[in-house]
């Protein structure tokens, strides 16, 4: 009996955490430290309803309703998302299939993503976390007759592949703190395509956060001052539950290639407790998707999104 009442009070102090984390999660536009809670909304609804069902076996059923009005809750994005995705309109322009990948600095097993790619080949690659090692592995890499590097140490190195033509490749310090990101053009079938690729500060501390949202702030304007069909890809550090990872689609004039997708994680995978979608594939309104989906493990942290699009 002493064991059963244990339980029962252990049950009720995860309830009181979970409503904790909820409300910090809806005061995530107010910034960090909130924001941080934002990103756990799928562990957070998977807890309520384990929750809801211990709760019902110790016949507290009242307590159970409210952690089913938890799960709802943090379950809802998902479902709306998924109630609102559309058809993909038909478009007529050349495929280009692009990849992003976060290799990880201190990852020594190259082979996995070296296999991974060579059976997902891609028009355009974009990958983080490029080591000198990582360079020397990628010599290895054949179809990229287009290479672009820039070489670290830290994880903020970064690297283009291209199979198609490359233009006006520039080093961007978006945030003005000395981590790059890298932009260009590549020409697919005689048609150009804008991309973009970055890696933000984990936003662990406040001030990597702040560093990160105006490193996307920025990197939002240079997409606006540019025009024709545009990709931006990479490793953000934000889930689609925060409000920066709102409000940047809205800013740059972008959409998730994964609107409308169940939850896929891309950090963590292997992990659910800290299981997040972080690596993102996003486009200008008109590019058609044809097909997105988050690669196997390949060694490092991370797992790679692979996604073939059309051009208007």
């Amino acid at each position: 009996m002493k064991r059963l009442r244990s339980a029962r009070t252990w049950a009720l102090v995860a309830l009181a955490g979970l409503g904790l984390a909820t409300a910090f999660a809806l005061a995530a536009p107010l910034g960090w430290p909130f924001e941080l809670f934002a990103h756990f909304r799928a562990q957070y609804a998977a807890s309520s309803v384990l929750l809801a069902l211990i709760l019902f076996a110790f016949d507290r059923r009242g307590m159970a309703m409210i952690a089913l009005s938890f799960a709802f809750f943090h379950a809802l994005p998902a479902m709306q998302k998924t109630v609102a995705d559309e058809p993909v309109a038909a478009c007529r322009g050349p495929v280009a299939t692009v990849v992003t990948a976060n290799l990880q600095y201190s990852n020594r097993d190259t082979e996995a993503f070296l296999a991974w790619i060579a059976a997902n080949p891609a028009d355009l690659v974009v990958l983080q976390e490029v080591t000198r090692d990582w360079h020397d592995a990628l010599r290895a890499v054949e179809g990229y007759p287009q290479r672009e590097f820039l070489v670290r140490e830290d994880p903020y190195g970064l690297a283009v592949l291209s199979r198609w033509p490359l233009d006006s490749v520039t080093w961007q310090d978006f945030a003005g703190d000395g981590l790059p990101s890298v932009s260009g053009s590549v020409t697919v079938e005689g048609r150009p395509l804008r991309f973009l690729g970055l890696h933000t500060h984990w936003p662990v501390l406040p001030d990597l956060a702040r560093q990160r949202d105006h490193s996307l702030d920025r990197a939002a304007a240079f997409l606006r001052s540019g025009e024709g069909p545009s990709v931006a890809l990479g490793d953000l550090n934000l889930t689609a539950y925060s409000p920066v990872f709102g409000r940047f689609l809205e800013s740059a004039g972008l959409e998730d290639v994964m609107q409308g997708a169940h939850w896929r994680p891309t950090w963590m995978a292997g992990f659910w407790p800290l299981a997040l979608r972080i690596d993102h594939v996003l486009v200008t309104p008109g590019v058609c998707v044809e097909q997105a989906v988050v690669g196997e493990a390949i060694g490092a942290d991370h797992r790679p999104v692979i996604a073939r699009l059309r051009l208007p």
